[in-house]
């Protein structure tokens, strides 16, 4: 019997996707799509954003993808609207499921509470919303990597033990005390707002006892390629190997030197359907790599391209992460018809030719 025969919500039902305009969200929107169900997706301009609405119809019909804007997210009943779904032709008294992916970034002069403030109005307003719909069974929170352990070879102590139980408990001290420098300051402050806003989730969730299953998605750093290049372009980490390729070693991040690509979009869509997987924490952690591997790549499929050469790079059999849930998500994939974890290759090949 497969996924769609037992999913935890129906077949062809609704999906909230927030922020269906990012990487992630735009990525989970299509895996769901492609798997026959119908999404209706957040962004804060829908004029600016109608491109991934014409994206999805163009791809999937008409009435297969509903783009709705929610400009302001913290405010208390912001989701309340998205949590309904009107078509042209088809009506349903609600979404059947939640994927929760858009998320408060600090600015130059936020302090580590006011970020804190701003993601725990925001993710509760839309928790509140989500447990007032009767029709919502699943709500999924995109957490990340950076809630469980800092990635940079500055934070691993010999080799790093994370398991399900694991928090970033270091980040949120530092980002409240304050950090000894500038490139230091901005990963703690994100990486401590991941860890509060998801154990956030988790709290609510105890609290408020809700009628839906909730699970949360821990990606490590995203990369492959944009679905739509020009309106997307190659923002945040995707513009480090965007900078590699380019040979401009220089706007890279080298305090973040090791980490693990992922297949972030179809866990989500794993959290939502699979029946399974109940109050998880699911930790989408594949290959572990440094940006000499980036490079090689490179190298290799574009042999007359100039890349940097000699990246910072630890002892090549260094193994710094022991990620014990790492195998529960990689079974996963294997159930929703993947063989596992994407190599690297595949991920940096995918990027690649978005840039070139």
């Amino acid at each position: 019997m497969t996924i769609s025969e037992t999913s935890a919500i129906p077949h062809g039902s609704w999906v909230l996707v927030t922020g269906a305009n990012s990487l992630v969200g735009s990525n989970v929107a299509d895996r769901l799509l492609s798997r026959g169900y119908r999404v209706r997706g957040t962004v804060r301009n829908a004029q600016r954003h109608q491109w991934i609405g014409d994206l999805f119809r163009d791809k999937y019909g008409k009435d297969s993808f509903e783009l709705v804007q929610v400009q302001d997210i913290q405010r208390p009943d912001a989701f309340d609207e998205a949590m309904k779904v009107r078509c042209s032709t088809v009506q349903f008294n609600g979404v059947s499921g939640v994927a929760h992916v858009v998320t408060i970034f600090a600015g130059p002069n936020d302090g580590p509470d006011e970020i804190f403030e701003s993601i725990k109005r925001l993710d509760h307003n839309i928790l509140a919303s989500a447990a007032a719909e009767p029709s919502v069974k699943r709500f999924v929170y995109t957490s990340s990597c950076q809630a469980a352990n800092t990635m940079g070879l500055d934070d691993l102590d010999g080799k790093t033990v994370i398991t399900s139980e694991t928090w970033n408990e270091t980040a949120i001290q530092r980002a409240k005390t304050g950090s000894p420098a500038e490139w230091r300051r901005g990963f703690d402050v994100y990486s401590a707002s991941k860890a509060f806003g998801e154990q956030g989730i988790w709290e609510w969730v105890r609290e408020h006892k809700p009628g839906f299953v909730a699970n949360t998605v821990l990606p490590s750093l995203c990369y492959g390629a944009p679905l739509d290049p020009p309106n997307q372009g190659f923002p945040s980490t995707l513009s480090w190997p965007a900078a590699i390729i380019k040979n401009d070693w220089a706007s890279v991040s080298e305090h973040v030197k090791a980490h693990l690509p992922i297949d972030a979009a179809l866990l989500h869509v794993a959290a939502l359907i699979n029946p399974t997987v109940q109050n998880e924490r699911l930790f989408a952690y594949g290959w572990p790599f440094f940006w000499n591997d980036l490079a090689t790549i490179y190298r290799d499929i574009f042999p007359n391209r100039e890349l940097p050469t000699d990246l910072p790079a630890p002892d090549k059999d260094a193994d710094f992460l022991d990620v014990k849930p790492s195998k529960r998500s990689e079974d996963l994939l294997k159930e929703m018809c993947k063989p596992g974890w994407s190599s690297l290759k595949e991920i940096v090949v995918a990027n690649a030719y978005g840039l070139v």
